[in-house]
């Protein structure tokens, strides 16, 4: 018998305890049913990592459901620490462009030993005792996660955990820029305050916001984003990058959408129709921004002037 799965109820974090599961409103054969179908998996007794079905083409959810299952056993072996950064930013659902960490990021006490031992880094960082939830394990807040991202990694991995934070609710502007002001001169500060200004979550994927961070530093006009744009015929459709000044439309096509000759007809057709109004279409996907950058910003800048 097939077992269809509704969506999960609204406010669950990215791991789950049954508990919370059950208080949020589910069963105990929902939950079962979940974990069946690959949408859940279980990281230990009674908890869960919540992941998109099978089949979405996410190629990196097992790679993240293995990173966090690693998280938690290294902190159940050392319980004096706390799960941080990209560690903290997996349990969180946060997406790096970088990609899912080699090593387990754990947060030591002040003087005890740091480096790296048997796949887990062990580094020392000052936390404050609100800086720190059990979900369901010491791991740093989502708020404080996020600044040690952005304060040392690049802007493509703040804006892409950032974006995504936001839209689900994770991060709230003000408290991230109260948390900024009270770590004083600590490295990095400066860059998290400005990549927190370029954050939007009208982007809906990381290779959007990726795309976004790599704009910024071609110094070329930025553009809007998830612009509806319609014809005589009614709306077209929602475009990822739209620069109305210029007539430029951008999409970031992350990954392949189109297997079915039925959807790639419908997008020639859509893009026919925007070509139509006189507007100038710009693809690009991962490859393009990981290796062919300079064929990219060729691409971009030559529509932008015509």
């Amino acid at each position: 018998m097939v077992v269809l799965v509704a969506g999960d109820p609204p406010g669950l974090p990215a791991i789950v305890r049954r508990d919370e599961a059950l208080a949020a409103g589910l069963t105990r054969d929902q939950i079962r049913h979940r974990v069946r179908g690959g949408h859940w998996r279980r990281l230990a007794t009674g908890v869960y990592l919540r992941t998109e079905p099978a089949g979405d083409g996410d190629a990196f959810a097992a790679m993240r459901g293995e990173h966090a299952r690693r998280a938690l056993a290294a902190q159940r072996a050392r319980p004096d620490c706390t799960v941080g950064f990209s560690s903290a930013a997996v349990l969180h659902g946060m997406p790096l462009v970088s990609g899912v960490p080699a090593l387990v990021q754990l947060l030591v006490p002040e003087g005890a030993w740091t480096g790296i031992r048997a796949g887990v880094r062990y580094r020392e960082c000052r936390l404050a005792r609100e800086d720190v939830i059990d979900v369901p394990c010491p791991v740093t807040t989502a708020t404080r996660t996020w600044i040690d991202i952005a304060r040392t990694h690049r802007l493509p991995d703040a804006l892409s955990a950032g974006d995504r934070a936001l839209a689900d609710g994770l991060l709230n502007r003000d408290e991230v820029g109260w948390v900024l002001s009270q770590l004083g001169s600590i490295r990095g500060v400066r860059l998290a305050s400005q990549a927190l200004h370029l954050l939007d979550p009208r982007r809906e994927t990381a290779l959007e916001s990726w795309s976004y961070a790599t704009f910024t530093s071609w110094r070329i006009p930025l553009p809007e984003m998830q612009v509806e744009i319609c014809d005589e015929s009614g709306l077209i459709g929602r475009v990822d990058f739209y620069w109305p000044d210029h007539g430029v439309v951008g999409e970031a096509d992350g990954r392949l959408k189109y297997d079915e000759p039925r959807a790639l007809y419908e997008e020639k057709r859509r893009e026919d129709r925007l070509r139509a109004r006189g507007l100038t279409v710009v693809r690009w996907g991962w490859s393009d921004l990981a290796r062919e950058q300079t064929s990219l910003k060729s691409r971009i800048a030559a529509a932008l002037s015509r």
